[in-house]
């Protein structure tokens, strides 16, 4: 038999691939572990952020230098079409104030078995624990015809989706191991990198802080690093990203949307600096907290947390009690002393911590702490307009497994709708 479609991966760009087909097919889906979806069910932390909100015109900057290039992809269905095929199917969304857009149950098993549900009506029959170990080719007098091999089986096809994606969190069966297939194809590879993920520095000092988080922190990489926290000012002319977003300690580095997204242009070496309270300047912070030494019978502490918290009415605090306590003992400050008491050079220098602390690069996540995978199938491969192969007809790739990684928020699962469905038509 010869199918009409098969579907190489039942992640979240081939699970919707087979339920964007425009009619009904005899296809099949091989998926290599047992279960579909893994990788769906871990997103926003198993709550599923599907998309964002806003311009299709402003996602183009999540993807770094390959978002022009991938844009007839993004606005042939875009986060408002993602929005409408949930719609479609009597499926609640909803949107945060951050603009990222989930299910209103905040379970990702929902959206799975909706797309589950979609492939079944489109007659996709799924095959698990079925890893493809070769694809072949053949011309025919009629249409071309694709072999497919997987554990000592065979599957004939004239139609081929390969959405298998990438190698981060190897674990749920996205490792990569279909590139070597494909290299047997001659298919061009960019090399693959792990994205999105923490990042250790020298000398990490908030280890007894973990899970303490900031709700914007503005975060720097600059290619250079000279001497301990020194003043990141001094490295302006060597930046080489900036993002101000959410900041989250672990046990052993930085985390969070802000470290995640700027950790794609990141390397060992490197200068990270945060700056933890960025919506007021070094200098006037500084002003402020001099102005108000003299006679201050306060603790440090508590003029520190009151004029860093003035703004918030309710918790989180925007600078945590527990932080500003260890960037004090960090300065070797006594945290219950009169505020009087402080220096003009010891205010200064707890002050350039707030505001600019800076680290040296020990290393970054690799892929089984990645939320993403850089590098792939190259876009030079194919036809972004309708994402075939250039070399091959009938063959295209959707999702993780071609060179596209976005930032954290919904772009990911976005390309990988987005591109499951161009496959599709």
């Amino acid at each position: 038999m010869i199918y009409d479609i098969i579907i190489i991966g039942a992640g979240a760009a081939g699970l919707f691939a087979g339920a964007s087909l425009p009619s009904p097919q005899n296809g099949l889906i091989l998926e290599k572990s047992a279960s579909p979806g893994k990788k769906l069910l871990l997103s926003g932390g198993g709550q599923c952020n599907i998309t964002h909100n806003g311009s299709i015109k402003d996602f183009i900057l999540h993807y770094g230098d390959h978002g022009k290039k991938i844009r007839s992809v993004l606005y042939r269905f875009n986060n408002q079409s993602v929005m409408d095929f949930f719609a479609g199917h009597q499926f609640p969304l909803f949107e945060r104030e951050d603009g990222k857009v989930f299910p209103s149950s905040l379970k990702a098993q929902d959206v799975l078995d909706l797309l589950l549900n979609c492939c079944n009506n489109n007659g996709i029959t799924i095959l698990y624990n079925s890893p493809v170990t070769k694809i072949s080719y053949r011309e025919d007098t009629s249409s071309p015809v694709y072999t497919v091999s997987c554990d000592g089986n065979q599957y004939m096809t004239r139609k081929l989706v390969v959405a298998a994606g990438g190698c981060s969190y190897p674990a749920t069966g996205s490792d990569g191991s279909l590139l070597s297939v494909l290299k047997e194809l001659d298919i061009e590879l960019v090399p693959s990198r792990p994205s999105l993920m923490p990042v250790y520095v020298q000398d990490y000092p908030y280890g007894n802080l973990s899970g303490i988080s900031f709700s914007s922190a503005r975060i720097t990489l600059y290619d250079s690093f000279k001497g301990d926290h020194q003043m990141a000012s001094s490295f302006s002319d060597s930046k080489i990203a900036e993002n101000t977003d959410a900041l989250l300690f672990t046990h052993s580095g930085f985390s969070g949307p802000g470290i995640l997204n700027i950790s794609r242009y990141a390397e060992k070496g490197q200068q990270l600096s945060i700056n933890y309270y960025p919506k007021k300047n070094r200098d006037a912070i500084l002003k402020d907290l001099t102005k108000a030494i003299p006679g201050n019978k306060k603790q440090l502490l508590t003029v520190l947390y009151e004029y860093f918290n003035k703004e918030i009415s309710a918790s989180p605090a925007e600078l945590p009690y527990r932080f500003l306590e260890s960037v004090c003992l960090r300065c070797q400050l006594n945290t219950q002393q009169k505020y009087s008491q402080i220096s003009g050079s010891q205010l200064k220098s707890l002050v350039s911590i707030l505001t600019e602390d800076t680290f040296l690069i020990n290393r970054l996540g690799g892929f089984e702490t990645a939320m993403a995978t850089a590098g792939g199938v190259s876009l030079d491969e194919v036809n972004l307009k309708t994402l075939e192969s250039n070399k091959y007809p009938n063959l295209f790739f959707a999702g993780e497994i071609l060179d596209v990684d976005g930032d954290t928020g919904g772009y990911n699962l976005q390309f990988a709708f987005s591109s499951g469905y161009l496959a599709a038509q």
